[in-house]
């Protein structure tokens, strides 16, 4: 049993939908037994209800796919979610594709496993238009044949995704995918399998074209709105993509309108989407997209995010987080209970040093009534109990304080796996994996420069191994008594 999963609320995951001018969100929201309605072509109750929300932004926010006022989106978003009363404290988030450079790499088909993940490597390195430092990336499967296997890779700027980043976090949502547009829609239309289309979207300030093909854009091209412009120019370019995909890859591609594009006809079933008009339907297919991936279960998630990290390991270390916030809140409430314990002792007997004053001014003898002795054997009473309150609290580490600074030193390519303590005398051990062997070391020196942390080991094993190498790391505490209450 999973004690995180017991004082952490269940996931619920909404998606959200963000461009230049609007925010989108979709969310599948639980209903409650007694008010669970059954749809017109099913016997069976809905055992959710699809939560539609709109709201135009200004257009000083964000420009050309880019977040501009990150604290001013982080606030709409946090009074979108109190107005709609979401109960959703994750999503995944779909931005404008205008920013976002895609590819199609093929591969051998008999290249799988770690020589497969080498070849990515490879691709990454020499044949990306950008620096690799300078952005987040990610890979998934886009099909196979006979002879090829097929691997889309997407890399964002690093500057433009922390943007939409840093606005989820200042309103409080934990975003567990960055994604385009066009992924989220390629996740919702309904198309036949094997089937190719391309279709058209028309953007801020220029068109999208792109084809979709068993749920996956193998193609895409942004032009500008200065070329489109031109007398027959998209027209043109259209038929000049279609040529060049199908001779490149065998296959016919038929045009399909994007106000023309249905929903997955499982999504129809909900009354929210289904009493809409087909012309109203289309301008929910991104946010349904990105609400459709939140629906895939845990660490089943493949598609690509554009994050730091991956979907399943977002979404570990939110979780994380969560606990940790909730052990200190625990610590915090338990020391404030104690302190008001203490003070309400204190001025109880402050009152009544002053109120047996009084009494003695206006009395000649000195006479002790029976209640007062009981009052004070009770304020005894409550003083001793201060005071083992006092020693419970000063035996009892902060444990939340190395957990903190730890977290702070991990830095990217490291993930963590398990943390074991004995005693606050023994040796701490860490274990996980590193994305390469610079990246452990670079570990190492971090934990070195922590004013909590000395004797810090990190024994040199798996030396054939290049990526993806496990680890064990071992620490002491420098002063253990820097973690007590004081």
């Amino acid at each position: 049993m999973n004690i995180l999963n017991l004082l952490i609320k269940e996931k619920h995951i909404a998606g959200v939908e963000i461009s230049d001018k609007v925010i989108r969100i979709a969310y599948f929201r639980p209903r409650k037994k007694e008010s669970r309605k059954k749809h017109a072509d099913t016997a069976e109750p809905l055992a959710r209800e699809l939560i539609l929300i709109e709201e135009i932004i200004a257009a000083n926010i964000i420009k050309d796919g880019v977040v501009i006022d990150k604290e001013l989106l982080g606030k709409i978003l946090k009074d979108i979610w109190v107005r709609a009363k979401l109960n959703a404290n994750y999503a995944i988030v779909a931005i404008p594709e205008d920013k976002i450079y895609s590819h199609i790499f093929p591969f051998p088909k008999t290249v799988a496993g770690t020589h497969l993940e080498e070849a990515i490597n490879l691709a990454i390195d020499f044949q990306l238009p950008v620096k690799k430092s300078d952005v987040y990336l990610g890979s998934e499967d886009a099909g196979e044949s006979a002879v090829i296997k097929e691997v889309l890779i997407s890399t964002i700027s690093k500057i433009i995704a922390e943007g939409y980043i840093e606005a989820l976090n200042y309103a409080g949502i934990k975003i567990l995918a960055l994604e385009s547009h066009l992924a989220s829609l390629a996740r919702t239309i309904n198309t036949e399998p094997g089937q190719a289309k391309m279709l058209t979207k028309k953007n801020q300030n220029g068109t999208t074209i792109f084809i979709l093909k068993d749920g996956t854009t193998h193609f895409s091209r942004t032009i500008p709105e200065t070329f489109t412009k031109e007398t027959n120019f998209l027209e043109n370019e259209k038929i000049h993509i279609k040529i060049a995909f199908e001779t490149e890859k065998k296959i016919s591609v038929t045009e399909l309108p994007l106000a023309q594009s249905a929903i997955r006809t499982e999504y129809l079933q909900y009354p929210e989407l289904n009493g809409l008009a087909p012309e109203l339907q289309v301008k929910w297919l991104i946010a349904i997209g990105a609400a459709i991936r939140g629906e895939i279960p845990e660490g089943t998630d493949s598609h690509i995010s554009l994050l730091p990290v991956g979907t399943t390991e977002a979404y570990k270390y939110q979780k994380t987080t969560s606990f940790v916030a909730l052990i200190r809140n625990i610590i915090i409430g338990v020391s404030i209970f104690f302190a008001c314990t203490f003070l309400a002792a204190y001025l109880f007997i402050f009152y009544l040093s002053q109120n047996s004053k009084e009494t003695n001014l206006n009395i000649s003898a000195s006479f002790i009534p029976p209640e007062v002795l009981e009052k004070e054997a009770w304020v005894k009473n409550i003083n001793e109990i201060t005071e083992a309150s006092k020693v419970i609290l000063s035996t009892t580490p902060n444990w939340s304080i190395l957990l903190e600074d730890i977290n702070s030193r991990v830095i990217s390519g490291i993930r963590i796996t398990n943390f074991s303590v004995i005693s606050m005398t023994e040796p701490i051990s860490m274990t996980g994996t590193a994305k390469d062997r610079n990246t452990l070391n670079e570990l190492k020196k971090v934990l070195q420069n922590s004013p909590y942390l000395n004797a810090v080991e990190l024994p040199i094993k798996n030396l054939e191994q290049k990526g993806d190498i496990p680890f064990s790391i071992s620490f002491r505490l420098s002063d253990p008594n820097m973690l007590y209450y004081k």
